[in-house]
């Protein structure tokens, strides 16, 4: 029983059965608790309703309670579920609720008499609404909803509901005008777009928004053969003046003519053994390959004319990893990025010569790095663990540019060149020359968090990502 102040019970009615709206899926109790907190009461007095526990058995069940000394012989109550409770998956059955009802009533004259009545009631199904699905599809696959459309590109914007009696369902954009009422609305998708779903019938309402966002990623079909790997590193592909792509995916390195079919072109057979990361670099004289282990950087370097490989190797610890910047007429600079610093050294008769430092972000540990072979000493990016990026131009004195990137969660950084110098970021794509603006608010669709992609130009107007799925090895091309 629910008691005032000094042992006086209120009037209350317990009601048995609502389980049966909700599958017991492990998380029955929690929508039950939910779904009592959206009700609203009315009636000739003032009425409460939860989800609590019955008197006698403790027993999970609708409590509905009033703060008065004894219910008239005549009295009525209503509750009315709130337009915002969003119903749960709906159990397969069309057969009617069966609810027990237990009212307890207490005599105002002798609060210690309670009268008890109890009674059965049947309730259709007759009020549910459930939003099953609501995506954006495109017409290569009307099957699996994408985030993202290339630009320009149609979205197919569709819904399915599930109801227990007629309901209706309205699509509107985001200016709130109605766009449909049917499945499904085809729209362009020029800029990010926002779409809202409403379903209700006459007892409730939900409402669902979509997110649609504009993205210069496409995804490329046909690829066959792409390397792969379970290995941590930079993974980079480089276009050369012939037309051929180079890929260095440990310990071999591929070439491809058309990004789709790839082939071994040599084998690197001078690798360390033991390594947690390695990265490449490219030129039209020279393959660069540097890896770090624990205690050792290990330098690999193939010559395109002889097609012949050698290495070079010194002691190095509390490396995070390690890189390589070519460029005409200088030596190899060898790169070495540890949490706290990150030195740039020349690489003259296999030794590091003439080291030179970034000055770092007070306060903040380098999370990971990427260079780029552009100009007469190329440029770098920096990610720190306080989500800024800056970027390194090595030839004109170190400068720096700053990005500030919400919400990076790997360390998949990637400087790129192809009609600018881009920094390709999980998810965010900055172009150099545009201090802290982003270019496109995607890396790819399918980019998932962990994941460390091949990222590389395809020409002067295009770039392109890969990575490894269970289903294989998924393509995007970045159109300027």
């Amino acid at each position: 029983m629910y008691e005032k102040k000094g042992g006086e019970a209120y009037p209350t009615i317990y009601i048995k059965g609502f389980e049966q709206l909700f599958k017991n899926d492990g998380t029955q109790e929690i929508q039950l608790d939910a779904f009592f907190k959206m009700f609203h009461s009315n009636g000739d007095m003032d009425w409460s309703i939860s989800y609590g526990r019955f008197r006698d058995t403790e027993e999970r069940c609708a409590v509905i309670i009033t703060a008065a000394d004894a219910l008239a012989a005549d009295f009525s109550v209503g509750f009315q579920l709130s337009d915002k409770c969003a119903f749960t998956e709906i159990p397969d059955t069309g057969s009617p609720i069966t609810l027990q009802v237990y009212v307890d009533d207490f005599d105002y004259f002798f609060p210690d008499l309670d009268s008890r009545i109890s009674y059965q009631i049947r309730l259709e199904r007759g009020f549910a609404v459930y939003i099953e699905r609501f995506g954006a599809y495109t017409q290569e696959d009307l099957l699996h909803p994408v985030s993202a459309v290339h630009k320009g590109d149609t979205a197919y914007i569709s819904w399915e509901i599930q109801e227990n009696e007629k309901a209706s369902a309205f699509l509107y954009d985001e200016h709130g005008a109605l766009a449909a009422n049917l499945p499904p609305y085809i729209t362009k998708i020029d800029k990010d777009k926002k779409f809202t779903l409403t379903a209700y019938n006459d007892f409730c309402s939900i409402t669902k928004e979509l997110y649609v966002y504009r993205t210069l990623w496409k995804q490329k079909t046909g690829t066959k053969n792409f390397p792969q790997t379970d290995e941590f590193g930079r993974y980079k592909f480089y276009e050369s003046y012939g037309g051929d792509y180079f890929l260095y995916i440990h310990p071999d390195l591929y070439i491809s003519q058309d990004l789709k079919t790839w082939k071994i072109y040599s084998v690197n057979p001078c690798p360390p053994q033991r390594f947690k990361f390695y990265s490449s670099s490219f030129s039209e004289q020279k393959f660069c390959v540097c890896y770090v282990s624990s205690d050792r950087v290990t330098y690999c370097e193939m010559d395109f004319g002889e097609k012949s490989w050698k290495k070079y190797e010194d002691d190095a610890e509390g490396l995070i990893s390690a890189h390589v910047i070519l460029s005409a007429g200088n030596p190899p600079v060898i790169v070495l990025a540890s949490e706290e610093d990150i030195g740039f050294f020349d690489l003259i008769g296999g030794k590091w010569m003439n080291g030179r430092y970034l000055k770092k972000p007070k306060g903040t540990k380098i999370r990971a790095m990427d260079v780029l072979s552009n100009g007469a000493k190329g440029c770098a990016a920096v990610l720190y663990d306080n989500d800024w990026v800056f970027f390194y131009d090595m030839e004109d004195d170190y400068k720096n540019n700053i990005f500030e990137c919400p919400g990076v969660k790997d360390d998949n950084i990637y400087l790129v060149k192809t009609n600018a110098v881009y920094i390709v970021l999980n998810g965010y794509v900055f172009e150099v020359s545009d201090r802290e603006k982003f270019t496109d608010t995607h890396f790819f669709p399918d980019f998932q968090a962990g994941t460390h992609p091949v990222a590389g130009a395809v020409d002067e107007q295009t770039m392109a990502a890969a990575f490894w799925t269970e289903e294989g090895t998924s393509v995007w091309e970045y159109q300027f």
